[in-house]
């Protein structure tokens, strides 16, 4: 069988389609679907984000739950026992210092068997007794020393029997008082409500301030140091936060803070004010061990800031450093490169993969020692598709 030369296949091609109309559709259609797989199939650029390469202000920072506190919280106690009145303050109720806050009145005595009451009556009938003879003999001293006194002007007694009356009298008087405070004594031992002192103890507040809680309100027979009322000064607000130690190492006293979530949207500035030496042992929300560290934090301007109080939950930001005027890179655009990271660059409509070295940074940006230019446009979140050298069209990035 002879192949076909060059000649023949040229004649071919120029020699006349004799087609049907059916076969010329069907031939159109299959041009058109081939025309468009290829085009479907051809490669086109990425739609991605760019950010632009800049010198600026590098911020390393850990956020960590914290706790609002007043400094110096006033625990008031009932001095004494006794039946304690009904507390009429409410928390939030503004105090002086020295103000009556409570007030305490003697218990009633515990009551008494047959026998005891018994015995205390008999008690308080014998005292009644001696208490009347006492009283019989002062008459009697006090007649006698008239009597002799009278003689005395009169020239018929004298100086030693005058004396020896009114000795008599002074021991007489002294026995109806000791009489008298025998019967007191039987009379309080036997539970006379006429021997019950029925004064009050007050109870004062050390400090000015607020009232916190009211841990005892109603009225109540309270044991001599029972927590009664809660008082602080909510002018004197510090916030603690437990950082990890790692974390608590790296900050320094009078360090820039922010308290966040508080409950507004602008953060209150603050300052760290002491760092706690002693770490705690606490166990995560996912059941780890951790070693958490008490980071004291003061606000910067207490007078216009919101009116927080005790135990509000907050969230305190602590700037660990900063570095000004410093090439950095967001970290949205960060890739993993091995054990090192990289960026990808774009570069004439092409994604190009920049290893990097880093430096320090925060969140929003991390500074970079070398590899990248000012001026650089790199691909924020690249994603796992892109490629070296995929092409890439570039849109500016919204933060």
């Amino acid at each position: 069988m002879r192949l076909p030369s060059r000649t023949d296949l040229i004649a071919l091609a120029k020699a006349p389609l004799n087609l049907t109309v059916a076969q010329r559709l069907w031939l159109g259609a299959g041009i058109v679907v081939a025309v468009l797989l290829v085009w479907l199939a051809w490669p086109r650029p990425m739609n991605v984000e760019v950010a632009i390469i800049d010198r600026g202000l590098v911020r390393s920072e850990v956020v960590d739950e914290a706790r609002t506190r007043i400094h110096d919280v006033f625990v008031i106690a009932a001095p004494v026992s006794g039946e304690l009145q009904r507390i009429e303050l409410e928390p939030g109720d503004a105090v002086e210092r020295g103000q009556v806050i409570a007030s305490i009145l003697p218990a009633d005595p515990a009551l008494l068997d047959a026998r005891v009451a018994a015995e205390a009556s008999a008690g308080v009938a014998a005292a009644q007794a001696a208490l009347a003879a006492s009283e019989a003999d002062l008459q009697l001293a006090q007649s006698d020393q008239r009597r002799v006194a009278t003689l005395f002007a009169r020239e018929f007694a004298s100086q030693a029997a005058l004396d020896a009356a009114t000795a008599a009298l002074r021991a007489a008087r002294a026995a109806v008082n000791a009489r008298r405070a025998e019967l007191t004594r039987a009379r309080a031992a036997a539970g006379s409500p006429s021997a019950r002192a029925r004064r009050a103890t007050p109870v004062t507040s050390p400090a000015a301030g607020r009232v916190l809680r009211v841990l005892q309100q109603s009225q109540t027979i309270a044991l001599a140091g029972a927590p009664l009322i809660e008082i602080g000064d909510t002018s004197q607000i510090e916030i603690a936060a437990e950082f990890l130690s790692q974390d608590a190492v790296r900050m320094q006293a009078g360090a820039s803070a922010q308290i966040e979530n508080w409950g507004g949207d602008t953060p209150i500035p603050a300052r760290v004010f002491r760092i706690e030496p002693y770490a705690r042992t606490r166990i995560s929300a996912l059941g780890v061990e951790e070693q958490r560290v008490n980071v004291i934090l003061h606000l910067a301007d207490p007078q216009s800031a919101p009116p927080l109080g005790h135990g509000f939950r907050v969230d305190a930001r602590v700037v660990l450093n900063e570095q000004r005027d410093q090439i950095r890179a967001p970290t949205d655009a960060l890739v993993r490169d091995g054990e090192g990271w990289a960026v990808f660059v774009v570069r004439n409509g092409r994604a190009r993969l920049t290893p990097i070295i880093l430096g320090d940074g925060g969140d929003a940006y991390r500074a970079v020692s070398s590899g990248l230019r000012e001026g650089d446009r790199v691909i924020v979140f690249p994603g796992d598709a892109m490629a070296e050298g995929a092409r890439v069209q570039a849109a500016p990035h919204r933060r």
